[in-house]
């Protein structure tokens, strides 16, 4: 299996392009169309969409979504008045909750969710989605026929802390070195 940092570095990207792609535009841009935004039953196995990244690939794929959206989250949360640069340079996704009911009100549509259930929802074999049938046809033909594997990050989350932490000093340093990384980084791991 390829090393987290090398994963984060070269290929996530990617991966990430090619997951959203392919989720319909009124699924990954519903709530705000200028930010892409990854609903949890997305994430699901009753969805195709992670079958884009090949399997060797999921974990990974799994701990790097995790981190991007943990990362964001605190940004935002801690740092709101320095938060428009940072959007403007990363524009990472939103994790949002399943936008399945006739009502904004009654849905977690636009509602940020935990980054941890980014890690629920990779095995989370009960969640179709669309309790309500709301929006059904826009990702009808994207449920799975089959069921996937298990994806095992196990121990990932920790394994990755190191290769997170030295991006989150790169980018700091290189882009807005007035927050202090390592308070950021700290700020990161209390969440975990």
């Amino acid at each position: 299996m390829t090393e987290f940092g090398t994963y984060y570095r070269q290929q996530f990207q990617q991966d990430l392009l090619s997951f959203v792609g392919q989720i319909p535009v009124d699924g990954n841009k519903h709530y705000n169309r200028k930010e892409v935004s990854i609903q949890y039953f997305h994430l699901t196995p009753n969805y195709n969409y992670l079958n884009i990244i090949p399997v060797d690939r999921q974990a990974l794929f799994t701990i790097s979504l995790f981190w991007t959206v943990l990362v964001d989250q605190v940004f935002y949360t801690n740092y709101r008045n320095d938060y428009s640069a940072f959007q403007r340079k990363t524009l990472y996704p939103k994790f949002i909750g399943n936008c399945t009911a006739p009502s904004l009100m009654s849905s977690q549509c636009g509602h940020h969710q935990n980054p941890k259930r980014i890690l629920e929802a990779i095995n989370d074999f009960h969640d179709k989605g669309n309790l309500f049938d709301f929006d059904r046809e826009i990702f009808k033909r994207d449920e799975s026929k089959t069921k996937r594997l298990v994806v095992n990050f196990g121990q990932l989350v920790e394994q990755s802390k190191i290769s997170i932490q030295q991006e989150i000093k790169d980018y700091f340093d290189n882009h807005q070195p007035t927050i202090n990384w390592t308070e950021f980084f700290e700020k990161c791991e209390r969440e975990l």
